[in-house]
């Protein structure tokens, strides 16, 4: 007899009896296959009750593990994301435990590394063959690291046979494994956290730090400490295809011991890499924020890169918020987290104000490297003293070909794809729309093709003219990447002009190839949405254009300001890292917007006080929990009316138990995917949250509607 959490989205527990086959072979952690409603489903093993439930009991029809793969501490872990954020065990452990890790791997790669051999190439290789040949020019590889750039085990074995690479003594090393020399101020921020480290603590550290003033240092010296004492480390990044130099130097620092958990491995190398960690063949994990489920025996940091991004929010079932499962996780095992971010969340911010987390501060740039000089450009008037004004300013344009001149490099930030945003009618206004979302479409000019954002439908645009009105054609409004980067081209004709954004990893070109040609000078000008803005770290880049810094700033969302300041404050960043000063450049319709200046003066605090004081005025986060209550269906009265029936049981609640309810109202995105939406918004404390919960869990949902919760929700839209 065993209790199950079965993998569907139904919050409670499941009994179910052994058959005498399977006794003695399902403790607590392993995974079972189990009946459920008349068909089969996977489940975790969570239990073995003393006592049988009262009635008959359905039986495992098989176990899937041989041993355990839920460690006590992530099912520790998954109960408590399950209970905060109203989500069923089963579906959080899926999330902790992916179907692709199926059993121990037999591995297909032999160890040690490869390298390139001497001797002429042949004139007829193969794509993939050549990919590799080039990954490995810069020095030795493991098989290992080569895999996970996609090069597959076959190619390697046929270029060894032909003899154009061979077995090397040497391991992976991409940088030279040596520490740098710690400054003042990283010699301050370290002693407090290796102390932690030592004891250990349940301590949670903010560390602030000016973008280029050497927290990823920080995170090595420490994880260095952790390996000594025979414990493991998790690395959470907003992204992992993005930060394939910070990749580099923990493969550097700390050699095979390091693991990487993604989704984008392909099922073999994830089912290996994950096994390396749980056997304790790898001590240290990097990855986004499934990797904060890592299953490390003996964990003794948690380290939450960039740990304002939003990207660590997830916006699917189970809804957690990977940077506040580490805390959790840290304070259930007693050991320290670290949280780093130029530009922190206003949450964890004020945690560190309250005193609920240690705040450490950087405020340099190693070997005296300065921020860079940022000017902002009022765009109205721009537009008002040129006629036909470029999308790039008078200003960018001279920043621009004066550091071609020198030889260095630019990066242009525009948070938008395609080529046009949207097409419009001259005539009527009639706008290309979506015709199962209620959202303009996207001129992509490459493949001449319209394309939903959301559900990523694809038409193509018409070419006869309105087809509401049958006036003239449709004209182009707005601009993406794309079109930023057909103007970076026309207007210097001289420089190597690059573009790093989704549609050019799904062609089938990734981030670091992308970033890897740009490092090397191959490239020289790159235009690339907020990717560009992760974990890049090139000296040579001197100047910066943020060509639309004002774009979310009136989006109906209270985060919208702060988005913003980060955005600008990160894109910024990237500039003047090195030796060489650098200079940014933002384009603005509101020169005068408070986000817009802190960034440029490159002033976080006085960002902060402004936005906290507004944020207290209206009671949102920090100074109040949020609840997003999201109603859908494919029939708009339906949702109406439970939508209604909702806000009237919440409201309907004692008198001061909520802060307030607002709502409910259509969505901003009313209509996705051929379902209209409706949402409330609940704002109150940590307990009353818990109230308004189980208000709306008491609410019955009629048949084809859809409720989903979000418990500190990051999007409002």
């Amino acid at each position: 007899m065993v209790t199950v959490a079965p993998d569907v989205p139904v919050p409670r527990l499941f009994t179910y009896a052994l058959p005498p086959h399977l006794a003695g072979l399902a403790p607590p952690g392993v995974r079972v296959k189990v009946p459920f409603h008349g068909r089969s489903v996977r489940g975790f093993v969570v239990e073995v009750p003393d006592e049988a439930p009262p009635g008959r009991l359905k039986e495992v029809q098989a176990v899937l593990d041989d041993a355990p793969v839920l460690r006590e501490d992530v099912l520790a872990l998954a109960r408590w994301a399950a209970d905060y954020y109203r989500s069923a065990l089963g579906e959080v452990l899926a999330a902790a435990v992916p179907k692709s890790v199926g059993g121990a791997p037999r591995s297909r790669d032999r160890r040690g590394s490869l390298q390139r051999l001497q001797g002429p190439l042949p004139k007829r290789l193969g794509k993939a063959q050549l990919r590799a040949i080039e990954a490995l020019t810069g020095g030795p590889r493991t098989w290992r690291s080569l895999r996970e750039e996609g090069i597959s085990s076959d190619v390697l074995r046929r270029l060894e046979l032909a003899g154009l690479v061979g077995e090397a003594a040497a391991a992976d090393r991409t940088e030279a494994d040596e520490e740098l020399t710690l400054t003042s101020e990283q010699t301050l921020v370290l002693g407090p956290l290796l102390r932690a480290v030592e004891g250990p603590q349940p301590q949670t550290t903010l560390l602030f730090g000016i973008t280029g003033s050497g927290k990823t240092e920080i995170y090595l010296r420490a994880i260095a400490r952790v390996l000594e004492q025979g414990r493991g480390a998790i690395v959470l990044v907003p992204e992992i295809s993005l930060t394939p130099q910070t990749l580099s130097r923990f493969r550097a620092r700390f050699g095979d011991t390091v693991a990487v958990l993604h989704s984008q491995l392909s099922g073999f190398d994830r089912r290996k890499e994950w096994w390396r960690v749980h056997q304790g063949e790898a001590r240290v994990v990097i990855g986004p924020r499934s990797a904060v489920w890592a299953p490390i025996a003996d964990l003794g940091l948690i380290v939450v890169d960039e740990e304002h991004e939003g990207t660590y929010k997830q916006d699917s079932n189970p809804r957690y918020h990977a940077r506040d499962l580490a805390v959790v996780r840290g304070q259930q095992l007693g050991i320290p987290v670290l949280l780093g971010s130029a530009t922190p969340s206003l949450e964890s911010w004020q945690n560190a104000a309250r005193g609920r987390y240690r705040l450490a501060r950087m405020r340099k740039r190693p070997g005296g490297a300065k921020l860079p000089d940022v000017r902002v450009v009022d765009m109205g008037r721009e537009w008002s003293e040129v006629r036909r004004a470029s999308l790039l300013s008078r200003r960018l344009v001279d920043a621009i070909k004066n550091t071609l001149r020198r030889g260095e490099r630019v990066l242009l930030f525009q948070n938008r794809r395609g080529y046009t945003t949207y097409l419009q009618c001259k005539a009527c206004g009639y706008v290309l729309q979506c015709r199962t979302c209620d959202v303009s479409l996207t001129y992509h000019r490459k493949g001449d093709v319209c394309v939903c954002h959301f559900c990523d439908a694809h038409v193509r645009p018409p070419k006869d003219g309105c087809p509401d009105c049958l006036g003239p054609p449709l004209s182009q409004r707005g601009a993406g990447t794309e079109r930023i980067e057909q103007i970076a081209s026309d207007l210097f004709p001289e420089a190597r002009v690059g573009r790093l954004d989704t549609d050019v990893v799904r062609g089938g070109e990734t981030a670091e190839e992308v970033l890897a040609r740009f490092a090397s000078g191959d490239l020289n000008l790159l235009v690339g949405t907020q990717i560009i803005a992760k974990g890049l770290h090139i000296p040579e880049v001197t100047c910066v254009g943020v060509i639309s810094a004002d774009s979310s700033l009136a989006l109906p969302d209270f985060r919208s300001s702060e988005r913003t300041f980060q955005l600008i404050a990160q894109v910024a960043g990237r500039s003047g890292r090195g030796e060489r000063p650098g200079t940014t450049i933002v384009q603005t319709f509101s020169p005068r917007h408070f986000a817009v200046l802190a960034a440029a003066d490159h002033d976080y605090e006085a960002f902060a006080r402004a936005e906290l004081e507004a944020r207290k005025s209206l009671a949102y986060p920090p100074y109040a929990r949020l609840l997003k209550v999201l109603v859908r269906g494919p029939l708009e009265e339906r949702v109406g009316v439970l939508a209604d029936t909702i806000g009237a049981a919440l409201r309907a609640l004692p008198e001061g138990t909520l802060i307030g309810v607002l709502g409910p109202v259509p969505s901003p995105r009313a209509y996705l995917s051929n379902k209209f939406r409706y949402q409330l918004l609940i704002k109150g404390s940590p307990g009353s949250i818990r109230q308004a919960l189980a208000c709306v869990q008491g609410v019955k949902a009629g048949a084809g509607v859809e409720v989903v919760l979000d418990v500190d929700p990051y999007h409002l839209l």
